[in-house]
């Protein structure tokens, strides 16, 4: 009967932390692809310093939350997705409007897969 218990714990337990991590990567996704979105903005509204800060901003908020993310994801997708992010602070510094705009999309596409690939629905799941 003690095993019952202990596995049905163990159940809840991976349930709840399912759960967090789901959360997590909803709240991380949506917040990366808004700081982009932003940035792209300021560029094509000829803006670039605030394109650069946003950029920046992306960057650093990446950063804060890759160690986290690294914990339950594959690393590869998330590296891909740093160095896409790293390059963005260094192309509208260097007035490269268009590489920026790429790269922008780049990345809102690669933060979305991120998103889809690990929020568990019917297409993850067949």
């Amino acid at each position: 009967m003690k095993r019952i218990w202990f596995a049905a714990v163990l159940f809840v337990l991976s349930i709840i932390v399912c759960s967090l991590g789901i959360n997590n990567t909803q709240k991380v996704t949506a917040q990366m692809m808004q700081t982009v979105s932003m940035a792209k903005n300021a560029q094509e509204k000829g803006d670039a310093k605030a394109a650069y800060r946003l950029s920046e901003k992306a960057l650093s908020d990446w950063h804060c939350v890759h160690r986290t993310l690294c914990t339950y994801m594959v690393h590869s997708r998330l590296e891909s997705i740093d160095q896409t992010l790293s390059i963005l602070p260094e192309l509208c510094q260097n007035g490269a409007k268009d590489s920026f705009l790429s790269e922008c999309d780049r990345s809102i596409i690669q933060i979305s897969y991120l998103k889809e690939s690990e929020i568990p629905n019917l297409d993850n799941i067949f």
